[in-house]
């Protein structure tokens, strides 16, 4: 159920999506595309828009109230009326922006550079508290490093402007990068993480009453099976035994 009129719900999440998504920390692929979750994990930051699900949006459409986006799977994607940003390149950067790592990545990161996983480009931030709310969507503790963009802009690379505050970039170099300084049990912790281990299925749980055939209880069944057999043949042997003394006794009376 919508916990706001309606309309009144559309209008705010269109202005989001279409007026201010750089103060969200978000932005558009250029085929006017944009992961569901991003947005999702946008608004779980606002209170007042923290039930918004994607059956919310779909509410919304069966109620014939138009949005400025449509859900397509788990993307976002703008109506052919709204064409998609075009995001200009930055000339006037900062001279440091900022990008949230989550800890795991940190030591990958300091050996490849800042390269984005799932999007084109990467949101870098011109402000602090921007990169620390966008890298919390995924992780509650980030590192924060900074990124010489200056120079970074000098030696040829480009930063495109989303908002504000806000700048895209494909991928930046390690050496423009500053990492802040940890202690060496963490770095210790961090390189060994970095590096994945086999998964270990868990035990299936055994129910109350239940009994799982183990290999040695297989040999102890065929040991057993063998000593049954051994017994046998050694009783049948000694009645044949007994029966030939009898006879032989006979015989010599």
């Amino acid at each position: 159920m919508l916990k706001h009129q309606p309309k009144t719900l559309a209008k705010t999440l269109g202005y989001i999506i279409t007026h201010s998504p750089g103060e969200y920390g978000l932005f558009w692929d250029p085929d006017g595309t944009m992961p569901w979750k991003e947005f999702y994990w946008a608004l779980q930051q606002d209170f007042s828009l923290r039930f918004v699900r994607q059956s919310t949006i779909q509410e919304l459409t069966l109620l014939g109230i138009e949005l400025p986006f449509a859900l397509d799977g788990n993307l976002l994607r703008l109506r052919p009326d709204f064409a998609p940003p075009v995001y200009p390149v930055a000339s006037d950067l900062p001279k440091r922006l900022y990008f949230g790592l989550k800890p795991k990545t940190l030591v990958y990161t300091q050996e490849t550079g800042l390269i984005s996983s799932r999007r084109r480009f990467v949101p870098v931030c011109g402000e602090r508290e921007l990169a620390l709310r966008i890298a919390r969507r995924e992780e509650e503790t980030p590192i924060l490093i900074e990124i010489l963009a200056r120079e970074a802009y000098q030696s040829g690379l480009s930063f495109l402007t989303a908002g504000l505050h806000l700048y895209l970039v494909e991928s930046v170099p390690r050496e423009f990068i500053l990492f802040p300084q940890i202690r060496q049990d963490l770095a210790e912790r961090l390189t060994q993480t970095s590096a994945r281990k086999p998964e270990v299925q868990p035990p299936h749980p055994v129910a109350p009453g239940s009994f799982i055939v183990q290999t040695h209880h297989l040999e102890a069944l065929g040991a057993g099976k063998s000593a049954k057999k051994g017994a046998k043949k050694d009783a049948k042997e000694g009645w044949k035994k007994q029966g030939r003394k009898e006879r032989h006794k006979r015989e010599i009376k």
